[in-house]
């Protein structure tokens, strides 16, 4: 009797582990068969890249990518900015077994690697469904979570691992991950596969490295959405001050300079509150200040004492309004550099056209321009009436001596241009 009884409470255990093991299993696969239904592919190219469409010393002209449906009412669909580009992109859209659709770029963070895509909800599948977003800013570690794309072109497929971290890294906010991410992958959904949930958004993998995947932790993009959908502008806010990393601690909030009205009001001190919110590291402060209006209080500490200030603030500039000069092949703008730099580069140069005219007699990316015709201009629109209808034009351009390097050295270019071959874009 003692045998058979250990025999039934042995089948028992195992039903009870079964019932246990499968769900999950049985769960994990549903919510990545979803995921099809939601996720989309791109094709976008570009004829004048920005900086931040470059790839180290590649100018990217064309790529594919992944992203996935928000809001099917609306035809909003998320991506990463590097896979859409910043501004003067051409991008279509495909949903699984479908062919690619004109879409339109609405809106890049120059924070965060996020990007809104806006496609017309008539030329969405009836099938097609919205992605889930986690809107929770604290991830477990070790949860179970699928990454889900199109690695290396191999369309609508996943790849399974855990959370290793949320953490402060390269001055962001991000979800490491042992799941594969490849190219393809990014701008995809990081999914939970507890809950079914966007925990993240697929963005890049660290260099040189084994299983270390990134992903942007997908509370930020719950917070643009609100403010889109609300009709309030999600970018962030352009706070004057810089970040000291302490990686032995991992501490993320000293302060290495705070500079208002011209004058450095902190320097050594921690940012611990932003509009009386505790804050842990910058990414809290950008979370909390997008949308506000007025006034913003910033409180600091050092060893001594705990000290306010009250500042106006303004947002950081909206790549989609960025004018910019194709000069003969180079294109020239802003650079959406911070205003804490103390180096000036109104008028840089974004990217060069392998065979154009700036790239025969010199002009470089990378560098900016310094004067015109033996004139300093004052706005782009000023570069464009010295240089129309020119054939020959003076320039003088500064550049680093190294990629890393802070000197610069000035170089003179006589550039020989054909008519028509100079543009001037004000969106």
């Amino acid at each position: 009797m003692k045998a058979i009884q250990k025999l039934k409470n042995y089948i028992l255990l195992i039903i009870i582990n079964c019932f246990l093991i499968l769900p999950v299993n049985v769960f994990a696969n549903s919510y990545i068969d979803d995921a099809s239904f939601y996720t989309v592919r791109f094709r976008v190219t570009v004829d004048h890249p920005f900086i931040e469409d470059n790839a180290e010393e590649e100018v990217i002209k064309s790529w594919t990518g992944a992203g996935f449906v928000v809001d099917k009412t609306k035809g909003l669909i998320v991506t990463n900015a590097h896979v859409s580009g910043v501004g003067n992109t051409f991008i279509k859209t495909a949903f699984k077994g479908g062919e690619f659709k004109k879409s339109k770029l609405i809106y890049v963070d120059p924070e965060l690697d996020l990007a809104l895509i806006k496609i017309d909800p008539n030329l969405i599948p009836s099938e097609a469904t919205e992605g889930k977003l986690s809107c929770d800013k604290t991830i477990k570690n070790g949860i179970a979570v699928a990454a889900y794309g199109h690695p290396k072109g191999l369309l609508f497929s996943a790849s399974r691992g855990i959370i290793s971290k949320q953490r402060f890294l390269y001055g962001k906010e991000v979800i490491q991950t042992d799941a594969a991410i490849n190219s393809g992958n990014s701008g995809g959904p990081l999914i939970d596969l507890k809950t079914g949930l966007i925990v993240g958004i697929n963005k890049s993998t660290i260099k040189k490295s084994t299983g270390i995947g990134l992903a942007v932790p997908s509370y930020f993009l719950c917070r643009i959405i609100e403010l889109y959908k609300s009709n309030k502008n999600p970018l962030p806010m352009e706070v004057p001050i810089k970040f000291a990393q302490d990686n032995e601690k991992e501490e993320h909030n000293k302060v290495s300079e705070f500079h208002y009205n011209g004058k450095i009001l902190e320097i050594g001190s921690n940012l611990i509150k932003v509009n009386d919110l505790v804050i842990k590291t910058p990414a809290d402060m950008s979370y909390i200040l997008r949308g506000i209006e007025g006034k913003t209080k910033l409180t600091f500490k050092n060893k001594n004492n705990e000290k306010s200030y009250f500042i106006n603030l303004k947002r950081k500039k909206n790549s989609l309004d960025r004018s910019y000069i194709n000069l003969a092949g180079a294109v020239i703008s802003h650079d959406n550099i911070e205003t804490i730099s103390k180096i000036r580069r109104p008028f840089y140069i974004h990217s060069i056209v392998e065979g154009s005219e700036a790239d025969i007699y010199g002009i470089w990316k990378d560098c900016w321009i310094k004067s015109v015709n033996s004139i300093i201009p004052k706005s782009l629109e000023e570069i464009y009436l010295l240089t129309k209808d020119k054939n020959e034009i003076d320039v003088i351009t500064s550049c680093y001596t190294s990629r890393k390097g802070f000197l610069t050295l000035d170089y003179f270019v006589r550039l020989e241009v054909e008519k028509n071959k100079i543009e001037y874009i004000n969106p």
